[in-house]
């Protein structure tokens, strides 16, 4: 005798909501997992991961379903808050000010995210999503979104202090890191964007520092480490973190050397 479907509770998450909406919809159209299952091309034993919360679908796997259950938009909605409280808490105030924010002045040991490439945020984060391919996928189609802010009306002042090293150490190929300097170079040329070089003679410090202007005019500091970050609000904090960056950035070429800097690593990465 079969088991009865696990029953849900859709107020406990939105991957139970979810899971829980997908159900229904299946169920209204008196569909077997195995059939939708086969309509979108995945095992029934997927179906089933969704449907009971354990493993939510990606952007991909919920626009097949959108359209064969005819969902209306309901299911990729609930999916894009699941990718929204996937960053963690630490993280989510953050990159949402800084979505929106007037100016942005970072340091960074490794190239930050609203000016890596695909390739290159792929290969950055493939070591953390090793047994995740499809999760991995889903990070980088994120970091990509968030550099849209450039292609706005009013895109934010960004200047960055990045660390060296980040231009010589190799994640993924040769071409990757050659392609990611192409992109630096490209991306300085706007009006908007400064890219410093902070040479490895230079003391730095441990971990990242964005420091952001919002369009109000209150001012935010985000300090960050391997795995754990914290949001500054308080003026005294924010005043901590701008000098700790002032005496970064003092240490840091300038734009045109730092350019040359760029161009000649970009050189060390060509076969």
């Amino acid at each position: 005798m079969a088991r009865p479907p696990k029953e849900l509770t859709p107020e406990k998450s939105v991957e139970d909501l979810l899971g829980s909406k997908i159900r229904k919809l299946r169920l209204a159209r008196g569909w077997e997992i195995t059939e939708l299952a086969a309509k979108v091309f995945v095992s029934p034993g997927r179906i089933s991961s969704i449907e009971t919360a354990n493993d939510p679908p990606g952007r991909d796997l919920t626009l097949k379903l959108e359209q064969v259950l005819d969902a209306k938009g309901a299911l990729l909605e609930l999916q894009m808050l699941i990718r929204t409280e996937a960053f963690k808490n630490y993280a989510q105030r953050f990159l949402h000010d800084q979505a929106s924010a007037r100016s942005i002045h970072e340091f960074s040991p490794g190239i930050p995210g609203l000016l890596q490439t695909s390739d290159y945020a792929r290969a950055l984060m493939a070591v953390d999503h090793s047994d995740d391919p499809e999760g991995l996928e889903e990070s980088v189609v994120r970091r990509a979104e968030r550099q849209e802010v450039f292609g706005r009306k009013n895109p934010p002042w960004l200047w960055v202090v990045l660390a060296e090293p980040a231009l010589h150490q190799v994640h993924g190929s040769l071409e990757i890191m050659a392609g990611q300097i192409d992109h630096l170079l490209e991306m300085g040329e706007h009006p908007y964007i400064h890219i410093q070089v902070l040479p490895i003679d230079q003391p730095a410090v441990p971990g990242s520092i964005s420091l952001l202007t919002l369009r109000d005019g209150t001012r935010t500091a985000y300090a960050e480490g391997f795995n754990t970050g914290t949001y500054y609000h308080e003026p005294s904090d924010v005043d901590r973190h701008q000098r700790v960056y002032d005496h970064v950035q003092a240490g840091a070429l300038g734009i045109d050397a730092s350019a040359q800097v760029m161009r000649d690593a970009r050189r060390k990465h060509q076969r």
